[in-house]
């Protein structure tokens, strides 16, 4: 008996375990869900702020394609829920089945028993099992036993109407369960129409934009050479940043030998002192205490420690960095890849193009220091942040709020992006570098 209730136990409890997980996936599949719908209602948006003039423009096919991406992730999450329904749906059918052999078994186990009574417990059959008592105390004892019989059959009723009530709200929720699956199903069904008449837009926009290919040509042409442009001046500004990182940290590491060995910043040496006046000051103080303290030459530091630290801190962010706009979709991908109108050209993306609103502001992803804000020639403004050895770009500002050698926070506003009048987009073109390396933003940002 007791092994029996132990696995009764274990299978209520593995049922609940069960119960949980898929109400977690549930949970998850349906803010995913909301996630990805409030994607494409901000392509929507962002595709009406793009259609201001009537003709069509490489950002609106940019945005039709990012969208039809999005509606794919979305039927694939509402499948995943429809699955998660059906599995649901299932469950809840094979419990009202047994639930149903239950009822019966208790029915049948209850007219058994009235049957009984009938042919054995009549009224007469009744007295004479009492009068047939051979004491008191027996008939005492025998009619207590009827009593509880009267009572057992009593509470049997009672059981079986409560175990029906239980199956008629099981089958209520059952329904309600269908009805759920049937309204998924359409909204799915929606989806991929819109889906098919978003790609049905998509090439007629290409359509109409392979009469400009000269034009777009030209304007890929003129943006890859604005990137080179920018490239080299991010890179020589990392460079010389290295530098600095690097000479003060040569200085520290200088400082804290001469004043483990005894000397006073201010008394024996200031900022002032040149790196070599300061070594031969350390070796004459040692020659003098005959010290080995500091004898071996200690190995140059890239970075202080300070820089090293929130070098360190940023690399542990990856996968959990604010995005560096409040709303935005990713219209443009890291790294090589075909352009989506002109054939046979392949464009190299150093970063990652965010589409907004109009009116969006760029925003730091991490604490750090302002290294430069870049004015490139027939372009707009870049602004660089150091973070430790990591540095990251946000390009395509027409307003910045920072200057060289602010100190930002994450989230801080730091410009304006620009909105381009002939096309009404608005996008912000954003990097990560570690030192003079480029990485892919992407994988850094928070999946949101």
């Amino acid at each position: 008996m007791k092994m029996k209730f132990f696995f009764l136990l274990l299978g209520w409890l593995l049922f609940a375990l069960m119960g949980d997980a898929q109400t977690d996936k549930k949970e998850n599949l349906q803010i995913q869900k909301i996630k990805l719908q409030d994607e494409i209602a901000l392509a929507n948006k962002i595709l009406a702020e793009t259609r201001q003039n009537k003709d069509m423009s490489v950002s609106q096919v940019e945005a039709l394609l990012q969208k039809i991406g999005i509606r794919e992730k979305l039927i694939r999450t509402m499948q995943k829920e429809i699955d998660l329904m059906s599995e649901e749906i299932e469950i809840l059918q094979k419990q009202n089945k047994e639930q149903e052999a239950q009822i019966a078994k208790m029915r049948d186990d209850y007219a058994d028993m009235i049957r009984a009574a009938r042919t054995s417990n009549n009224n007469y059959s009744r007295l004479m099992f009492l009068l047939s008592s051979r004491s008191f105390n027996q008939a005492f004892q025998r009619m207590e036993y009827m009593k509880q019989l009267a009572e057992h059959r009593r509470l049997q009723v009672e059981e079986i109407a409560k175990e029906q009530q239980l199956l008629e709200e099981e089958i209520a929720k059952l329904n309600t369960k269908k009805a759920e699956k049937l309204s998924l199903l359409k909204n799915k069904e929606n989806e991929i129409a819109n889906m098919q008449s978003d790609m049905k837009k998509t090439e007629e926009a290409i359509g109409q934009l392979k009469t400009q290919e000269k034009d777009i040509l030209q304007q890929i042409e003129d943006k890859r050479k604005q990137s080179e442009r920018l490239e080299k001046e991010i890179q020589r500004i990392i460079i010389e940043e290295i530098k600095k990182a690097k000479a003060a940290a040569e200085r520290k590491q200088i400082e804290d030998e001469a004043m483990a060995l005894g000397l006073i910043r201010g008394k024996d040496f200031s900022s002032n002192t040149s790196n070599n006046e300061l070594r031969d000051r350390i070796k004459k103080k040692r020659a003098e205490s005959n010290s080995k303290a500091g004898s071996k030459e200690s190995k140059p530091y890239v970075l202080t420690p300070e820089a090293q630290k929130l070098a360190d801190n940023f690399t542990k962010s990856k996968g959990s960095l604010p995005w560096p706009v409040e709303r935005g979709i990713i219209t443009g991908s890291f790294g090589r890849h075909p352009h989506p109108i002109a054939k046979g050209v392949v464009v190299n993306n150093n970063g990652i193009d965010i589409a907004t609103e109009n009116g969006s502001k760029a925003r730091a992803v991490y604490s750090g220091e302002v290294s430069s804000v870049i004015r490139i020639p027939y372009g707009n403004i870049a602004v660089l942040i150091r973070h430790g050895n990591y540095f990251t770009v946000y390009d395509n500002l027409v307003e910045v709020y920072v200057k060289k050698g602010d100190l930002v926070k994450p989230k801080q506003e730091i410009g304006l992006i620009f909105t381009d009048p002939k096309d009404g987009k608005t996008s912000l073109h954003f990097e990560v570098w570690l030192n003079q390396n480029v990485q892919n933003p992407q994988p850094w940002l928070f999946n949101k």
